[in-house]
């Protein structure tokens, strides 16, 4: 597939954007820092390394810098994008006191940070006082629900801290002027309105966080987390810039999420990896629009270049070993889940590794042991709770696949693999109104996947509905390479309604197609 690498080195970078690019990513980089967003921070400084700085690595002189700034920062800043140093004034007494918090917090002793920054009232002191207090809610309803598929996991145990959360920011934002509400607590109430099961309510906050601080990547995550269907794309890069980068990044991102392997989408890809050259994030969302495409290969080629150069990289490697896993490398897969575990053993994606290879060994127990463990670091871990479906379906424990999946869903309603997995667990118990439920799900999310379409088209089989099995399995053809099974399946369904001539002409298909083959 040719759009799938970029074919762009000719192309040349405007330096003076570039530059620019780097001071905003270098300030924003302290800015989320300063407020305990350190996974923000580290994509920021990921981003950064990834630069495309031409020879020099040091930045330029002040006076070559504005020379042609006006240019660069028309090209990188929104209209109505704020001064964040604004919001970083604050009293002496509570400078020192949001000092004291932000080590507390840093060192995971989220109720202190609550209980200094009590009185505080700056913008800043009330973000990292509600984050610890809805940090510390998280952190007790986990610990309240311990077992994993147990009677208190799941959301019999809500963060109670929610609530509260939303009553002050709510009061917070009607006591302020729309223009000067501090991005950071707009983010911080996006996060609790889609815990509080609002995502739609938190879709405005969230961009409007996006709109004022455009550099804070988990406003954008927590944006794509209120996207469900690829129709409602459009609707918000409408509201928001679309041309300024993080868009584009949001855009690509959003697109890798609702399964879009489009030459539109490797395009915006290609354009961002001219800036970002050597940003490993964007190599793995490529390698992650390739999977979608079925392309295993190219994007197995690309896992492997993303770890050459970092290979203590654990994000995204799960998916790799996704693949290491269909494609039956067990020597590759059992070299990455050493290098995992010899990294950290205790992070979800080296357990979700391990569970892979034990799973391609055939020793299921092991595998689900795995994925509970790296549910307990993480309970939302979206693969865990899918692949621990799969590995329930194969134990023939049918009702813990099924709860297993549903949570897969209740992390994110994105995920395919839970739907289609549930589409199987109850086509299993021959529950086939419920299983053509779930196939319909995921074929609406991955249309062109001619896998959904052969799941639906036997569903209706079991429901004895021919005609829509045909519609079903003639959409899983025209999808296909010519499939055997397929033409097989299409032409029995046609001489049982008595169609001799299409069943004639389907088996002679699949005749010249085993030929072929």
């Amino acid at each position: 597939m040719s759009s799938m690498t970029s074919g762009n080195e000719s192309l040349q970078v405007d330096p003076t954007f570039v530059g620019q690019l780097q001071r905003d990513l270098e300030q924003a980089f302290n800015v989320l820092s300063d407020r305990c967003l350190y996974e923000s921070a580290k994509w920021t400084a990921e981003a950064l390394i990834g630069l495309d700085l031409g020879d020099d690595d040091a930045p330029a002189d002040d006076a070559d810098i504005m020379q042609d700034a006006t240019v660069a920062r028309t090209q990188l800043e929104y209209a109505d994008a704020c001064d964040i140093t604004m919001f970083d004034r604050m009293p002496a007494s509570e400078r020192r006191k949001y000092t004291l918090a932000k080590a507390c917090f840093s060192c995971r002793e989220y109720d202190r940070t609550v209980m200094f920054l009590d009185k505080c009232d700056s913008p800043k002191c009330m973000f990292l006082r509600l984050f610890a207090k809805y940090i510390s809610g998280e952190k007790k309803k986990e610990e309240r629900s311990e077992v994993i598929l147990g009677p208190l996991d799941g959301d019999s145990t809500p963060n109670k801290e929610l609530a509260i959360i939303i009553g002050e920011l709510e009061q917070y934002f009607r006591g302020s002027d729309l223009s000067k509400h501090d991005p950071f607590l707009l983010y911080l109430y996006g996060i609790v309105l889609i815990k509080h099961k609002c995502e739609k309510a938190a879709v405005e906050p969230l961009i409007r966080s996006v709109k004022l601080y455009p550099y804070n990547w988990g406003a954008w995550l927590e944006l794509l987390a209120c996207v469900s269907t690829i129709d409602q794309l459009p609707s918000i890069l409408a509201q928001i810039p679309a041309s300024h980068i993080m868009a584009k990044m949001f855009e690509v991102v959003t697109s890798q999420e609702l399964f879009q392997s489009t030459d539109a989408v490797f395009a915006t890809l290609s354009q961002l990896e001219i800036v970002f050259p050597n940003f490993q994030f964007l190599k793995v969302q490529r390698a992650l629009l390739c999977y979608h495409a079925l392309e295993y290969n190219e994007s197995e080629k690309l896992f492997d270049t993303v770890l050459t150069v970092d290979p203590h990289r654990l994000d995204d490697m799960d998916m790799y070993s996704n693949i290491l896993y269909v494609t039956e490398q067990r020597a590759k897969l059992a070299y990455l889940a050493q290098l995992a575990s010899s990294t950290d053993k205790f992070r979800p994606e080296t357990c979700c590794i391990i569970a892979n290879y034990y799973s391609l060994k055939s020793e299921h127990e092991k595998a689900v042991v795995y994925y509970r463990r790296a549910l307990t670091l993480n309970r939302n871990c979206l693969g865990a709770w899918t692949l621990m479906g799969h590995e329930y379906v194969e134990l023939k424990n049918i009702r813990a696949a099924i709860e297993s999946y549903r949570r897969a869903i209740g992390v994110n309603s994105k995920d395919v693999r839970a739907w289609y997995g549930l589409g199987q667990a109850y086509e299993v118990i021959e529950m086939y109104y419920y299983s053509f439920f779930y196939y319909q799900r995921a074929a609406a999310l991955k249309p062109y996947d001619h896998r959904m379409w052969v799941a639906l088209g036997n569903c209706f089989e079991k429901l004895q509905r021919p005609t829509e099995a045909i519609k079903a399995y003639k959409r899983a053809l025209s999808l296909s390479e010519m499939e055997v099974s397929i033409l097989q399946k299409l032409s029995s369904l046609h001489a049982s309604i008595g169609d001799v001539a299409s069943a004639a002409r389907y088996s002679q298909l699949c005749k010249e197609a085993d030929t072929q083959s």
